[in-house]
């Protein structure tokens, strides 16, 4: 017990144990209704049409709630650290080679952390499928935004929107000459590019859009 509690509160293990212990208290928070746990999933479950959701993509962490997929990255993160220091870390001393592999430790159970996650999730998908098969992208038509960035010469940029209490970074389109902060709206989903056609809300307040 005591080596397992020196271990568990030393550097690099430390760092997943803070992290893991956050995770714990989200989760109990959740449990006495203080966390809207539907709103939170909405945000970060968009798959590629936002930006958390397309780096979700990317790594194969989609399908399920973020906060579900950071808890089992950061257990998995410090179940690599706790069992890479139990092992190894007697062969480095206390200098600067144990300071060394302590920093080595932290990116490599992190990225062996990411892939042991993708690997728990899959199995978990299905539970969250029928919660989570994309109807969002049809619900939010219609709803108001902030554009963040616009390139007018391409069309494309990136607006903020909020959807029962969840906060949205959306990809969108629009070919009207849109500057930071203005007030757009949805109007369609562009499936084939992921993104989302805006008017200038005026516009679409007033029935003029074309």
């Amino acid at each position: 017990m005591e080596a397992f509690l020196a271990i568990t509160f030393s550097f690099p293990t430390v760092i997943f144990s803070v992290l893991l212990l956050v995770a714990v208290i989200y989760w109990l928070v959740s449990l006495v209704g203080l966390v809207d746990l539907d709103s939170a999933d909405a945000e970060l479950d968009l798959d590629a049409g936002t930006d958390t959701g397309g780096l979700m993509v990317t790594l194969g962490l989609q399908g399920v709630p973020l906060p579900l997929v950071l808890t089992l990255l950061f257990l998995a993160s410090w179940l690599l650290s706790y069992f890479a220091d139990l092992v190894l870390g007697g062969l480095f001393g206390s200098g600067w080679g144990r300071l060394l592999f302590a920093i080595l430790v932290i990116p490599g159970a992190l990225v062996a952390g990411l892939l042991a996650t993708s690997v728990l999730i899959r199995p978990l998908r299905p539970l969250f499928r029928r919660a989570y098969q994309r109807p969002l992208e049809k619900q939010i038509i219609g709803t108001p935004c902030v554009i963040l960035a616009f390139n007018e010469r391409t069309g494309k940029g990136r607006a903020e929107a909020h959807r029962d209490g969840a906060h949205l970074i959306l990809q969108i389109r629009g070919d009207s000459p849109f500057a930071r902060r203005d007030r757009a709206v949805l109007v369609e989903y562009l499936a084939d590019q992921q993104a989302y056609w805006v008017i200038p809300e005026a516009d679409f307040l007033s029935g003029s859009a074309g």
